[in-house]
């Protein structure tokens, strides 16, 4: 058990004492107030005896109500007081707060109509036990509800501060999938890709017409799976595999023998959906960093499976490997902030060595179907 605050948050503070006391002064007049307003409600029965204004004069009748407050305001000094000294515990478990915070209500009861008796005592015919055990036990009844509604009114704001952080939260997701999606955008047409792609088919077209169809048919193909999927959260997986053939196709025109591909994935799992241009970005990675490094260039390989209720789409190539690997790796990092916009917890993207050498990258999604 430790003061409110922890020791290490006044670590290098010369102000500490003062900080303590004035969180002490804040639980003692936050508690003062809720007390003096049980007291004031209390008191007020006092003036709904009717009876009285038949029998005594108005201004008698307000001294009386007057005494009676203040005999409420003393028990309710008491018990704010010790409310006060239990808020002020650092107590770890939230069970063992409650406790201490109701016995704190029924000790500071206890204290003040103790008070009352010293101050004015019973006949002696009158046992004072069984009085003060029936008025402790009203102040209990009043704290218990009293602290119940303030526990229910802070679990209510609690509650709605959540909810809004949520929601912000929600929105931020949402804009980084925005941007996501557009450095995704970027990336998948960049300049000089088109440019190296419509520069190698006009030199085709004049040294191998064959090989030039060939490529600006791939070329076209591509640009056709790749722009509906820019426009959506979610396309198919067939959709995907579609869109990477296409483009390994063109860059296998330009590679050459540089580049193998393999592409095994079961057609009874094309229709289930898939983030657009999250396998062209594996795709896109493994050619810049793995392949294009090596003058002998390598092989890709893309699989899928389900295993468990979850699709497992795999892109291995054999090419530098991670420890050559360069670049930013902002592809990767705006495709792990799409995937948790898209799928929370649910998804993952985890990058390992391939044997015998290159890199494999895994991404693994919940099954849904279309």
């Amino acid at each position: 058990m430790q003061l409110g605050l922890r020791l290490p948050d006044f670590v290098g503070r010369r102000n500490g004492g003062a900080v303590l006391r004035r969180i002490w002064w804040q639980s003692l007049w936050r508690g003062g107030l809720i007390a003096l307003a049980v007291v004031f409600v209390l008191s007020t029965q006092f003036l709904f005896q009717l009876d009285l204004y038949g029998t005594w004069p108005l201004p008698d009748i307000l001294h009386g109500w007057l005494d009676y407050f203040l005999d409420l305001l003393t028990v309710g000094g008491c018990i704010a007081a010790a409310v006060a000294v239990a808020a002020s515990l650092r107590i770890g478990s939230g069970a063992i707060s409650h406790v201490l915070l109701l016995s704190s209500i029924a000790l500071g009861a206890l204290a003040g109509e103790a008070l009352l008796l010293l101050r004015a005592p019973l006949p002696p015919d009158v046992s004072s036990a069984g009085v003060l055990f029936a008025k402790v036990a009203r102040w209990v009844v009043f704290g218990v509800l009293t602290y119940a509604a303030y526990v229910y009114q802070r679990r209510a704001a609690k509650a709605a501060s959540q909810a809004h952080e949520s929601e912000l939260q929600r929105i931020q997701l949402e804009r980084q999938m925005s941007e996501a999606r557009l450095q995704t955008l970027l990336a998948q047409i960049e300049p000089h890709f088109l440019f190296n792609t419509l520069a190698n088919i006009h030199r085709l077209y004049q040294t191998q017409p064959g090989l030039g169809r060939k490529m600006l048919a791939s070329f076209v193909a591509y640009l056709r799976a790749a722009l509906p999927g820019m426009r959506s959260d979610e396309t198919t997986l067939g959709q995907e595999v579609d869109l990477a053939r296409a483009y390994l196709d063109v860059l296998q025109v330009r590679m050459g023998e540089r580049l193998r591909f393999l592409l095994d994935v079961p057609g009874e799992l094309g229709a289930l959906p898939f983030p657009p241009l999250a396998l062209s970005t594996l795709t896109e990675n493994a050619i810049k960093h793995g392949l294009n490094p090596l003058p002998e260039g390598g092989s890709i390989e893309i699989r899928a499976r389900v295993d468990n209720l979850e699709l497992r789409v795999e892109v291995a190539d054999t090419g530098a490997g991670l420890r050559q690997t360069g670049g930013s790796g902002a592809g990767l990092a705006n495709l792990r902030a799409r995937l948790a916009a898209l799928y929370g917890e649910m998804a993952s993207l985890d990058i390992t060595a391939n044997v015998p050498r290159g890199i494999r990258a895994t991404i693994a999604i919940p099954v849904r179907r279309a």
